[in-house]
C-alpha cells in the first residue's frame, strides 16, 4: 500500500490559466489562413468557436494561422479588410437551435475560390469544441495531411480533488470541454478499454483491496475485474480490447500480469524482487515497462515466450514513464543538470527498430507521454516556472503544441 501511495503522489500539480495556446512552429513556408465569423450575431460562443478553430488549424499544421479575429458575409469571396493577405480563408456561421444545440455551416476558399462547403450539427452546445476538431479534421482530410483522427477523440484522466478524493474526467485533447464521469471516492489509473471509447478501466482504492473495475460510459454500469493487495492497475489494453497488462501486487511487490479478459485468466510475466509497474504492448509478442532493477527507474522489455530481460534505455535516469506503438517507444528521462539546467525531466522518441533515440521536448518537466492510437501523435503534460500545459507533439511534422492547463492535479491520462 506504501508503493501505490508513492505512485499516486507522483502527480503533476496544475495551476489555473486562460484558454490560450503556446505553439511551438517550424521555419518552412507556409500559405496564410484567416478564420473568420460569418454569425448573424456575434457573442461569446462565435468568437470563441474563433478561438477553437485558429487552435485547432495550427495544430493541423497546413497553414500559417492568422489569430486575429474579424467578420465577415458567409456568402462573400472575398476575406475581410484584416485579412487581406490570407491566401485562404475559413468561414463559419454559428446558428443556435431550440433545444440546446448548435449548428454550423462552413467553407474553405481560396482566391475567391470555394474549396469545402459543410454544414455541422452538434446536439450539446456544451461540446462547442469537438465542433471545431471535426472542422479542422475534414478541412486537413480535403488538403492531404498527415491523419488526424486523434483529434477527435476523447482523453480520459484523473484529477485528485483531496487527499482522498480523486474524479474521473472525459475530455477534448485541449482541456477545454472536460465531463465528470466518476466522482465521489479515491480512483485512479483510468483507462480507454475500446477504441470505441464506450468503456473505461479504472482503479478503486474505496474496497478493502485496489480493485480494477469496468464501467460503460453510457449506462454506468459496473463490472469487478481483479483485486490484488498493494497494487492493481490497468496499464496498456490491446488493439482489439481482448488482452489486458496488469500491474498486481500479491505478495507485496508490483509484477505485470497479462489479462485475458475473454477468459478471465491472468499470466504472470515477471517475477522480481523490485518494482515492475507499467507494462505497455510492443506488437503481439512482448511488452515494454518500468523497473528499479538498475536502481533507479528504467524501461525494459520482455518476449511472452521467453524469460529473458533486455534494457531499452541508456540514457537520462528516472525513466519512469512511457508509452509504445509499434516498434516506438516515447519516454521519459531525466537530464543532466549541467546540459539542461534545473531539474529538467524530457520526452524521447526510441525506433526499437533502428536504435535511434530523438530528443522531442527542451525544456521543463514532461511526463505522462500517451500514443495516440494511430501513433501520429503523442500527449503529455508539461511543468515550466508556474506555468502548466497539456503538450500534443506531432512527430512526423516536427512539431509541438501546447496548452495551459487549468483543471487541478492530474495523476494519470490516456488518449
Amino acid at each position: 500500500m506504501k508503493l501505490l501511495f508513492v505512485l499516486l503522489s507522483a502527480v503533476c500539480f496544475l495551476r489555473a490559466a486562460d484558454a490560450t495556446i503556446e505553439v511551438v512552429k517550424g521555419v518552412e513556408s507556409l500559405p496564410k489562413l484567416a478564420v473568420e465569423d460569418a454569425s448573424a450575431f456575434k457573442s461569446d460562443a462565435t468568437v470563441r468557436m474563433s478561438k477553437m478553430l485558429i487552435a485547432d488549424m495550427q495544430v493541423v499544421s497546413l497553414f500559417d494561422v492568422d489569430e486575429s479575429y474579424a467578420t465577415a458575409s458567409f456568402d462573400s469571396a472575398s476575406p475581410a479588410p484584416a485579412h487581406k493577405e490570407a491566401q485562404y480563408l475559413l468561414r463559419y456561421r454559428l446558428h443556435d437551435d431550440a433545444n440546446g444545440g448548435m449548428k454550423a455551416d462552413v467553407r474553405l476558399i481560396r482566391n475567391a475560390q470555394e474549396l469545402f462547403a459543410k454544414s455541422y450539427v452538434l446536439k450539446q452546445s456544451e461540446m462547442m469544441v469537438f465542433l471545431a476538431h471535426s472542422i479542422a479534421y475534414d478541412i486537413n482530410a480535403k488538403m492531404g495531411g498527415a491523419p488526424m483522427e486523434w483529434m477527435k477523440r476523447k482523453v480520459l484522466l484523473t484529477r485528485l480533488t483531496s487527499p482522498r478524493r480523486a474524479d474521473i474526467v472525459a475530455a477534448d485533447y485541449t482541456l477545454s470541454y472536460q465531463k465528470v464521469i466518476l466522482s465521489g471516492g479515491m480512483y485512479g489509473f483510468a483507462k480507454w478499454a475500446n477504441r470505441e471509447q464506450t468503456d473505461l478501466y479504472y482503479t478503486s482504492l474505496s474496497d478493502f483491496k485496489p480493485t480494477i473495475y469496468k464501467m460503460n460510459l453510457s449506462s454506468g454500469k459496473r463490472e469487478k475485474l481483479i483485486s490484488s493487495d498493494g497494487m492493481a492497475v490497468c496499464s496498456d489494453v490491446s488493439e482489439d480490447g481482448k488482452r489486458l497488462l496488469l500491474t498486481l501486487a500479491p505478495g507485496g511487490q508490483p509484477d505485470i500480469f497479462l489479462y485475458d479478459t475473454q477468459s478471465g485468466n491472468k499470466t504472470r510475466l515477471t517475477d522480481y524482487s523490485g518494482i515492475d509497474v507499467n507494462g505497455q504492448f510492443l506488437g503481439n509478442d512482448g511488452i515494454a515497462f518500468v523497473s528499479n532493477r538498475m536502481g533507479y527507474p528504467n524501461v525494459f522489455a520482455k518476449n511472452f515466450n521467453s524469460t529473458a530481460i533486455s534494457q531499452l534505455v541508456y540514457q537520462g535516469k528516472n525513466n519512469s514513464s512511457l508509452s509504445a506503438y509499434k516498434n516506438l517507444l516515447v519516454y521519459k528521462a531525466r537530464e543532466n543538470p549541467a546540459t539542461y539546467g534545473g531539474n529538467s525531466f524530457n520526452l524521447h522518441l526510441l525506433s526499437l527498430n533502428s536504435g535511434s533515440v530523438k530528443r522531442l521536448t527542451a525544456s521543463g518537466e514532461n511526463d505522462f507521454p500517451r500514443f495516440s492510437p494511430d501513433g501520429e501523435a503523442i500527449l503529455f503534460i508539461k511543468q515550466e516556472g508556474s506555468r502548466s500545459s497539456v503538450g500534443v507533439i506531432r512527430p512526423t511534422v516536427n512539431k509541438s503544441f501546447a496548452f495551459p492547463l487549468k483543471i487541478g492535479r492530474i495523476q494519470s491520462i490516456d488518449w
